[in-house]
């Protein structure tokens, strides 16, 4: 591959990722796509497991989307770069297994802590191909939370599941047997390929389009599809007032042959709500309808994320935003 072909793959690369150009470039392959998938079905279903758990432990604002700085996908394996020392400890409080009692497993059934480095930790699925690096924060700032959820878990008087076996837990079998054996698990599974492939490439939220904030969840399944229908996950893009949504450069990157996913905008758009209330929503879906992107732009002015008006602890977050809007180029972009 000549060389300028190269610097270009590289550029677009770190669109998707928020990779540096030079990360991006280190991990470009002649022989595999610019952002490989997962390898393997279970290292798929456990990035998908993992998207789940990382915008469902999103609840503040954050400078980047989901608190995620970037993310670096290989093969077998990926990185998520968390932005600061509270996305870590929320993110790691939310996906270390525990068990409540008389009640049920809390985080993600199986993981386990497998290594740790001055770079962050490794987590894993015990006996399963399935891992991510989560770095970003220091070692000692990764052992602090883990410490602290222990505190945490003793105080409430559940059982910590990560640690001291290699195996899963008793507790943890049968949580599995129970929940995520039948129809609805196999469903989405068949549809992990989406939320896999959107944490593979979450810097998109970042890079091309200008929102105060990205929040999202894994939705509910909607009418026009049959059975239990794609796999659906809502995300939320919110933008100030004044600041164009971007929606078709959005749209063109996520549905791109080469960098994006194989879905293309959905035939119909089922009104769970009023027309008018979602005039801005675009819904992606792929061939076999077994996942379904929703994303839905919105304007709203956060106090928080306001300059004259935000509070010292976003300050810092505050003026992240602000720099990152100023220095969008304008755009015919209609919303």
């Amino acid at each position: 591959m000549r060389r300028d072909q190269i610097s270009k793959r590289a550029e677009r690369r770190s669109q998707y990722t928020n990779e540096t150009y030079t990360q991006a470039r280190s991990l470009l392959s002649p022989n595999q796509p610019p952002i490989p998938a997962a390898e393997c079905g279970k290292q798929r279903n456990f990035e998908a497991e993992l998207f789940h758990e990382v915008i469902d432990s999103h609840s503040d604002f954050t400078e980047f989307a989901f608190g995620i700085r970037c993310v670096r996908p290989h093969l077998d394996t990926i990185e998520l770069i968390v932005e600061s020392d509270r996305r870590a400890g929320r993110l790691l409080n939310r996906i270390l297994p525990s068990y409540e009692p008389d009640g049920e497993v809390h985080g993600m059934p199986g993981l386990r802590i497998r290594r740790r480095s001055e770079r962050g930790i490794e987590v894993h699925i015990a006996g399963r191909r399935a891992s991510a690096w989560l770095t970003g924060v220091s070692a000692t700032v990764w052992k602090r939370h883990e410490l602290s959820a222990l505190e945490h878990l003793a105080d409430m008087g559940w059982k910590p599941l990560w640690r001291g076996m290699q195996g899963w837990a008793g507790e943890e079998l049968a949580f599995e047997q129970r929940w995520n054996t039948g129809a609805w698990a196999r469903n989405f599974q068949a549809g992990a390929w989406c939320g896999s492939g959107l944490l593979r490439r979450l810097g998109l939220f970042h890079t091309i389009t200008p929102a105060d904030a990205v929040t999202g969840y894994k939705g509910l399944g909607i009418n026009g599809y049959e059975g239990m229908g794609p796999v659906r996950w809502c995300l939320d893009v919110i933008h100030r007032s004044g600041v164009p949504y971007r929606k078709e450069r959005l749209v063109a990157a996520l549905t791109d042959t080469e960098f994006g996913l194989p879905v293309a905008p959905a035939r119909h758009l089922d009104a769970i709500y009023p027309p008018d209330g979602m005039e801005n929503w675009i819904r992606l879906d792929d061939e076999a309808r077994t996942g379904l992107i929703e994303l839905r732009f919105q304007t709203f002015n956060y106090p928080s994320l306001q300059l004259d008006s935000c509070e010292p602890e976003y300050r810092e977050i505050a003026e992240g935003v602000e720099r990152r809007i100023r220095s969008w180029p304008e755009s015919d972009d209609i919303r």
